[in-house]
């Protein structure tokens, strides 16, 4: 299970995930996206760090993972 605390829920494909955006050590903002059983934790780059992250791009990310597991 994984901690609610400063996380965004998000349900995609009948399951659910935890998003929040974080820097990391070199200040670079990065997302990160995890499911519920902690078995998928993604990390990406924001593309734009001026734009706030909205569910439609964890979304778009999601779809992408998703698309390239199956190629």
């Amino acid at each position: 299970m994984v901690s609610k605390k400063g996380k965004r829920k998000i349900e995609y494909n009948g399951n659910v995930y935890y998003w929040f955006v974080r820097k990391n050590s070199l200040g670079i903002p990065k997302i990160h996206i995890l499911s519920e059983d902690k078995k998928i934790n993604l990390e990406y780059h924001l593309f734009d760090s001026e734009v706030a992250s909205t569910k439609k791009e964890v979304e778009r990310l999601l779809r992408i993972y998703f698309s390239s597991k199956h190629v």
